[in-house]
């Protein structure tokens, strides 16, 4: 565990603490019914607030050596994935690369910049160059982070992520996450949490939830694997994840963009025509490259051609000196 030291703005929640999921359940629609309703918001704020935390992080190394080894990637996951999301067990030969918004983006900088000062490190000590990756609600992070500490890294991944908001549908995707109770779900595994963290209901609404997987390139198992390794995740990363900072023309770095072209989250299901922009706004001092990846949707890590996904992303940071 990691202790960190941050100030933030914090949003509060403004809502009645629901005791099981016919209340989560109408909370939900409620808190994403369209704003001409005069509902009142889910959250209030933000107000400037400070804490210590312990992060729970892994230092990965490689077994073999190389030159390229002082470049120090740093990965965060997305929502429902735990941190190995980005070196699965799940034949790793295929699949494996190796609470609220403002308080990640915040742990995430003050964890980017212990790397860079070679803290936590083990033998790499001090990285020549740093990358900063996100998937999906971590490259949410991860952006906000660059936004708002543009020397945080020389180069910048923002996997599963999208700006255009012709194609992202927040209250679509709290719907068809179809929300659930954590602990009440499973109290074996989840029953030392709040009602305040929630899981989907099962892998079929994970897979309609974008579907985060896309017939016919995905294996059934590896959809049973994400399903059997999810971690739960709290109301309020859900309803603050776009309410980050967007404007990153402060960072000079490298930028690699990427989906699956069938992303439903980011693209409403159809990425082409929309990906770019405004994303290539909002680094239009960086060099900025975005990518729609074939046959997958938002999971680009579990389809079949995940391998390829990974090459790209390894392609890029080599043709770029990392």
């Amino acid at each position: 565990m990691i202790p960190v030291d941050i100030t933030y703005d914090n949003y509060t929640f403004n809502a009645s603490r629901w005791e099981d999921d016919y209340d989560l359940t109408d909370f939900l629609s409620i808190a994403t019914t369209r704003a001409g309703a005069g509902y009142p918001a889910p959250l209030d704020g933000p107000k400037t607030a400070s804490g210590t935390y312990q992060i729970a992080a892994s230092f990965c190394t490689p077994k073999k050596r190389t030159a390229k080894a002082k470049n120090v990637i740093i990965a965060t996951h997305g929502i429902g994935p735990a941190r190995a999301h980005w070196n699965s067990p799940y034949r790793p030969d295929e699949y494996s690369f190796s609470l609220r918004i403002f308080t990640e983006i915040a742990v995430l900088k003050r964890l980017a910049r212990f790397v860079k000062d070679g803290k936590y490190t083990g033998d790499i000590g001090k990285p020549v160059k740093t990358a900063v990756m996100g998937f999906s609600f971590g490259s949410y992070t991860t952006h906000g982070a660059v936004a708002t500490m543009p020397d945080i890294a020389d180069a910048v991944i923002l996997t599963v992520i999208g700006f255009n908001t012709t194609g992202l549908n927040s209250n679509g995707l709290v719907r068809s996450f179809e929300p659930r109770v954590a602990n009440q779900q499973n109290p074996a595994l989840y029953g030392n949490l709040d009602n305040g963290y929630l899981t989907w209901v099962d892998k079929f609404g994970l897979i309609w939830n974008g579907s985060y997987f896309k017939k016919p390139n995905y294996e059934l198992a590896a959809a049973d694997f994400v399903e059997l390794s999810k971690s739960p995740f709290a109301v309020a990363e859900f309803l603050s994840f776009l309410s980050g900072p967007m404007d990153a023309s402060n960072y000079t770095g490298l930028v690699l963009a990427i989906t699956g072209e069938t992303d439903y989250i980011v693209c409403n299901g159809y990425c082409k025509g929309i990906f770019d922009q405004p994303g290539r706004t909002y680094y239009k001092n960086a060099k900025f490259t975005p990518y729609l990846h074939p046959g997958a949707s938002h999971h680009i890590n579990f389809h079949k051609n995940a391998t390829g996904a990974y090459k790209v992303i390894i392609d890029f940071l080599g043709a770029n000196g990392l």
